[in-house]
């Protein structure tokens, strides 16, 4: 075995990754029926490892499925995982899916979950703005599925196909009111009238962890934070768009649907915040 091989924790057993098997029927993969969490590890520590699983729970609940693991023993196995890995600034992707049971949609609550954790480097940083164009990738409002982060992820694949085709960084998700609720990955603000929104919740949106890190720090520098409705119209017209996601943390949106977009000061403050957080969170774990 190569001395790089990478190792996954599988059902709480650490392996070479190339030896963890998943049944074919799996549910997770013959139906998507899956939660799973994508945590920053930064200088060896997950980074908001509580909200991450708080959201886990409240999927698991949402369709019924029962984590294998307590919340502390997830942990434990990702930290035994990232010091292997000898990656201090990592992802960490936690998968739970339901094993095989009888065929087709009905379940019984006696099958076994499986459990998964991968080590993945962070992406690029880049401090280029992203250009987001609309696509025909729909949710449905107060879709109570699009709260949870589940293993079907067509939506959002349609989304960045349909960017990646029209010469854009990333696709604009609307809701059944024609309304904008996310981007494949991320989560969407922007500022009007000195105040910095976001789509709420209702309007089909996942409740993000950094979407929920943003608005405490933008509360914490006294700016006003409110939850709105916006249109894809609407949206050209903001000071600024941003967008929010766990692994590249805060970018900067240059451009909606071909109309550019100045910048603003407050997403240097808020990246800066953000970054503080970090440190401040590896200063205490330490």
């Amino acid at each position: 075995m190569s001395q790089t091989e990478p190792n996954a924790c599988f059902n709480g057993q650490i392996l070479p990754l190339n030896e963890i098997a998943i049944s074919p029927n799996d549910r997770g993969f013959l139906y998507g029926e899956s939660l799973f969490e994508t945590v920053r590890v930064h200088a060896g520590k997950p980074f908001r490892w509580e909200q991450h699983m708080a959201r886990l729970s409240s999927g698991a609940d949402i369709i019924d499925l029962r984590l294998p693991f307590s919340a502390d023993e997830f942990l434990s196995q990702t930290e035994r995982l990232i010091k292997k890995s000898a990656n201090a600034n990592c992802i960490a992707r936690l998968t739970v899916s339901r094993e095989s049971g009888e065929r087709g949609y009905g379940f019984t609550g006696d099958e076994q979950p499986n459990s998964l954790i991968a080590i993945h480097p962070l992406p690029k940083q880049n401090s280029t703005p992203l250009s987001l164009v609309s696509t025909d990738a729909r949710v449905a409002k107060d879709d109570p599925l699009a709260r949870i982060k589940s293993g079907n992820k067509l939506g959002s694949i349609l989304a960045k196909r349909l960017a990646k085709q029209n010469g854009a960084d990333d696709g604009l998700i609307l809701n059944s009111d024609g309304n904008i609720t996310e981007t494949s990955s991320a989560n969407v603000f922007w500022t009007r009238d000195g105040i910095l929104r976001t789509p709420p919740v209702t309007d089909g949106v996942l409740p993000g962890v950094t979407r929920e890190l943003v608005i405490d720090l933008a509360a914490a520098l006294g700016q006003a934070v409110r939850e709105e409705s916006v249109s894809p119209t609407e949206l050209q017209q903001a000071e600024a768009v941003l967008v929010t996601n766990t692994a590249t943390g805060i970018r900067a949106v240059g451009q909606v649907d071909g109309v550019a977009l100045p910048g603003h000061p407050l997403i240097e403050q808020l990246v800066e915040a953000h970054d503080a957080k970090l440190a401040q969170h590896t200063a205490q774990a330490g």
